[in-house]
């Protein structure tokens, strides 16, 4: 089936689903209110978030409580275009869901070490849905890291993440997590090969960019915070980038400093840094703004492609996580020009 055939009634659902995104007028009153209570209210009362708030007693949610809410309710999403695809799309949106099962086996494996109880690790799981290759149950009653790795034996993960998963008790958590996040990009970069021409160069051209993104970060963060050898930086790296060839991840994991990062970064991602005026908080505002662009720019584009459906999973999953920083900035009583520096439609 050619494209057209396949995504006609993709984009069509899109469009509908749409149709619940925030207002910019909705974040705005959202950022004003005074109160973690207030936000809550206002989300129940006056935006589309009431089709799920409203099995709930809004005087009983807490933030947690709500976060998991609010991330099981985005993780529907995949649900809904599962029946749209077969063959070699179906399983490619089966890849699109791993980047969240990651999330989801990164806080049960923190949990398990730090031996957290089964009903507490039950309650963190987010993200489990049809789609899910993982045997979440066998996973949770795991009763330690080494158990824990067996429950994922079979799983695309488990080669990935065997050797630093022994290395944890040496090493922490940070080798364990980027072997994660690589096999994601991996197994994507791999599949998209299988795809139409049009569907792989967007594919392969949006993860790259997302990938260089994650190695700068990171590149950054190791320089600023960490005493690292250049090797072992250059080896937390993930390689599968847009822009960003091995050299120059090397060229940059060998900088002596933070100044040398940036007078050697060059291009459209030297002002993704620059502006956020080196702040962490805000280093990962300004990437997801970044990516937001080039997802909005798809979504106006409106092609018979990928693109459309990739987009709305995109930044669906950004208005979850913006709405959830104004939620927690509202616990805290952040007041309102604070709180937008958090979020990616306030820049």
């Amino acid at each position: 089936m050619g494209n057209v055939g396949r995504f006609a009634a993709v984009n069509s659902k899109v469009r509908v689903l749409e149709g619940r995104f925030l207002e910019e007028s909705q974040i705005e009153k959202l950022l004003q209110c005074r109160s973690f209570g207030e936000s809550v209210k206002y989300l129940y009362e006056n935006t589309s978030y009431r089709r799920v708030l409203k099995e709930y007693r809004l005087e009983d949610l807490h933030r947690g409580r709500l976060e998991v809410i609010l991330k099981r309710d985005y993780i529907k999403n995949f649900d809904k275009f599962q029946h749209f695809f077969n063959g070699d799309y179906r399983k490619l949106l089966k890849i699109f869901f791993m980047r969240f099962e990651i999330e989801d086996i990164k806080i049960i494996m923190r949990g398990i070490y730090i031996k957290k109880t089964r009903a507490e690790l039950s309650s963190l799981v987010t993200y489990q849905s049809s789609l899910s290759s993982i045997d979440y149950e066998k996973l949770i009653k795991a009763a330690d890291m080494g158990s824990a790795l067996d429950a994922l034996k079979g799983s695309v993960y488990y080669g990935y993440i065997a050797n630093s998963v022994r290395d944890i008790e040496k090493e922490g958590f940070f080798r364990f997590e980027t072997s994660l996040d690589s096999s994601f990009y991996s197994e994507l970069i791999s599949f998209v090969k299988k795809l139409d021409k049009e569907d792989r160069r967007i594919l392969e051209t949006v993860s790259g960019i997302q990938v260089d993104l994650i190695n700068l970060q990171w590149i950054l963060r190791a320089k600023k915070y960490y005493r690292l050898y250049p090797e072992e930086i250059l080896a937390h790296t993930i390689y599968y980038g847009y822009r960003l060839s091995k050299d120059k991840l090397k060229e940059l994991s060998y900088v002596k400093s933070v100044e040398e990062f940036f007078g050697r970064l060059k291009g459209p991602y030297r002002e993704i840094f620059l502006d956020s005026e080196n702040q962490d908080y805000l280093i990962e505002k300004e990437i997801f703004s970044y990516l937001k662009d080039i997802y909005l720019k798809y979504k106006r584009d409106y092609k018979m492609n990928i693109s459309v459906l990739y987009s709305f999973l995109e930044l669906a999953y950004l208005e979850c996580r913006d709405v959830i920083a104004i939620l927690e900035s509202k616990r805290y009583s952040i007041n309102y020009e604070d709180s937008a520096k958090f979020i990616t439609d306030f820049r």
